[in-house]
């Protein structure tokens, strides 16, 4: 499976998530091909905003360039008044979700 059918998987699996859980959830058109889309998914409940990046990988480690997207989802969630979430996905452990407006996690295992 390619990674971007396989993170496409785990985007539509973490919007299913939030579903069940109450919110209203859409994934992003373009996100991860365009540079206009910062987050993968937009999702609310009870009036607040969620930006959210969702990463599925065997461990999670950061290259410059996701680096610099994440930051830039945190500046655009300041912008609108959203909170910007980190949503992993290690293989075979529970999903993760880090609330990241005030840091990136270096590690996640």
């Amino acid at each position: 499976m390619s990674r971007n059918a396989k993170g496409s998987r785990r985007e539509r699996q973490f919007v299913e998530f939030l579903n069940n859980d109450g919110y209203v959830c859409h994934r992003v058109a373009g996100s991860g091909h365009m540079e206009s889309a910062t987050c993968d998914l937009v999702a609310i409940k009870k009036g607040k905003a969620y930006l959210v990046e969702v990463k599925s990988r065997k461990k999670v480690f950061y290259t410059k360039s996701h680096l610099d997207q994440l930051n830039t989802m945190i500046k655009e969630a300041k912008k609108c008044g959203a909170i910007p979430l980190l949503a992993v996905k290690i293989n075979y452990k529970p999903w993760e979700v880090i609330n990241i407006s005030k840091t990136i996690p270096k590690k996640i295992d």
